[in-house]
């Protein structure tokens, strides 16, 4: 993606959640404003077609706001975001606008839930988890009983590198 198709991406996101956040947008279906977030903006290569890319963000059962009447909202009045933007934007032309549900936020939430739900699962279950900890417990002692052989043998080691140091220092001089 070239950098003026980012640049024009953005502008068009930022101009278009402006336009619903400032009402200029009058249709009922569209009516808490707040709750409808322009989550990208996708253009075409030769900026002739924007994909914008809309999730709602209100539970849809508080509210009478769903997914399909706001894209047909938005889907109507299309021509006037277009005709909008081709005043507020230093463009050739305004490109043709598409409406598309975001659903990367769905599943986002769905792999948040499935997370959730992995992390909640070895707790659920400790009886299965502690017989191979049981069983593994025996080496992993021993690996600590390795672990802290090579500490100990690491102290000596400390206490022979000052040796050390003291017999290079009796060689320098000779």
């Amino acid at each position: 993606m070239s950098r003026r198709q980012h640049r024009v991406e953005e502008l068009l996101r930022r101009e278009i959640a402006q336009m619903l956040l400032r009402g200029e947008l009058r249709d009922p279906r569209l009516a808490p404003a707040s709750a409808i977030g322009i989550t990208g903006v996708q253009i075409s290569a030769d900026l002739s077609v924007a994909t914008i890319y809309v999730d709602v963000l209100a539970d849809p059962l508080a509210s009478q706001m769903t997914l399909p009447s706001v894209l047909a909202a938005l889907r109507a009045a299309g021509g006037l975001i277009r005709h909008k933007l081709s005043d507020r934007v230093q463009m050739r032309r305004a490109p043709e606008l598409r409406f598309a549900y975001d659903e990367a936020i769905g599943r986002g939430a769905r792999v948040e839930a499935i997370l959730a739900e992995l992390a909640g699962a070895p707790a659920s279950e400790p009886a299965d988890a502690s017989e191979p900890a049981d069983a593994s417990e025996p080496a992993d002692a021993s690996e600590s009983a390795n672990a802290s052989e090579p500490a100990d043998a690491s102290e000596p080691a400390d206490a022979s590198e000052p040796a050390d140091a003291s017999a290079s220092e009796p060689g320098d001089d000779a």
